[in-house]
């Protein structure tokens, strides 16, 4: 396994894991606030003024694509993503190790894909609008390459300190 020795070290692997910890959970809480906003909006000008915004379906949706990205990270952090992990506890310890960086570098691996395809695929089409915003269908979509990468930022600096995958 790859870690810093030293105490100063850990510490600062712990400072940085815990900025990008709150950067990704702080704009998750904007985006979910710019959500509720949206989507209680959208309910009083269709029940209270009976005329609906057309916009407002968009907001909600795209808002909630970024809750997910950006707070994925923080479920990383904390362990909360699902894992099946039954078997590999009972291995003795160097087939854990082994496993443990396989792990590593194939989540790793797919997150560097999933940023390179989510990038390639957002800013293919940046020529393209959504219909009620008409904003380039970029600006929603590179909530994927933006995830993964705060994602892989987050696995890096665990697999550094130790307590990674």
């Amino acid at each position: 396994m790859m870690t810093f020795s030293g105490a100063n070290s850990g510490r600062r692997l712990s400072k940085w894991i815990s900025r990008l910890e709150l950067f990704g959970a702080w704009a998750a809480c904007f985006m979910l606030a710019v959500n509720v906003s949206d989507i209680l909006l959208g309910v009083f000008c269709r029940y209270v003024l009976k005329s609906s915004l057309v916009w407002t379906e968009e907001v909600a949706r795209f808002s909630l694509i970024w809750i997910v990205m950006l707070g994925a990270l923080g479920a990383a952090i904390k362990g909360d993503h699902m894992a099946v992990d039954f078997v590999v506890p009972h291995l003795p310890p160097l087939l854990q190790r082994v496993i443990k960086q396989g792990k590593f570098f194939l989540s790793s691996a797919i997150l560097l894909l999933m940023i390179y395809l989510g990038w390639v695929n957002a800013t293919r089409i940046w020529y393209m609008r959504t219909l009620a915003l008409n904003i380039p269908k970029t600006i929603p979509l590179m909530a994927l390459p933006a995830g993964f990468a705060l994602l892989l930022a987050g696995s890096v600096l665990l697999h550094l300190e130790g307590r990674g995958n």
